[in-house]
């Protein structure tokens, strides 16, 4: 198992209350040659999470 499947299996098996702990504390991690992927995958995940929302407000 690599190290990226391993983490990905402990994210699998954390409860949903310690996720945003987890995300906040990756996202905060200092390297700023992921700095544009994370945005784009923040990004992402904020317009899927409230495309409902922004198709309103768009009305």
């Amino acid at each position: 198992m690599s190290e990226r499947e391993y983490v990905k299996s402990i994210i699998d098996i954390l409860p949903e209350e310690y996720l945003n702990d987890v995300i906040e504390y990756l996202l905060n991690i200092t390297d700023d040659s992921l700095d544009e992927k994370k945005f784009e995958l923040v990004s992402k995940h904020i317009l899927n999470k409230y495309h409902k929302a922004f198709e309103e407000l768009a009305k």
